[in-house]
């Protein structure tokens, strides 16, 4: 399944920029986040999530930490994608995060990521 959705994706995006493709299509598929970087900041601390599933609308990709909501600030193709992580996204620590360890998810036109990667909200 990784494999067809990173041959996809890659497809894609070798057919033309990001602007030919309509962002406000639903793809029905959870968005999966592998990796954050770095794994620990404070309120206005921009992250990147990895992953796949995100949209090239960046601001639809919701990202949930300590507590706090915040859309993301960009999208991108990884130039040198594997079969976990084929896109990134980056958001600003949102200044409603209550501190400590918790799990990071991102929604995407009401779907819900994983939750098992780790974030910490530092006071």
């Amino acid at each position: 399944m990784l494999t067809i959705v990173a041959a996809m994706v890659l497809l894609g995006a070798s057919c033309g920029s990001s602007s030919d493709y309509d962002a406000t299509v639903p793809t029905d598929s959870p968005p999966i986040v592998s990796r954050v970087d770095p794994n620990a900041g404070v309120a206005s601390d921009e992250i990147t999530l990895f992953g796949f599933g995100f949209s090239i609308a960046y601001p639809e990709n919701i990202v949930v930490v300590g507590g706090g909501a915040t859309g993301a600030t960009s999208y991108r193709l990884l130039t040198n994608p594997t079969p976990t992580e084929i896109e990134a996204i980056t958001f600003t620590v949102p200044a409603d995060a209550v501190p400590g360890e918790g799990p990071i998810y991102v929604q995407v036109y009401g779907d819900a990521s994983n939750t098992d990667v780790s974030f910490t909200v530092v006071p």
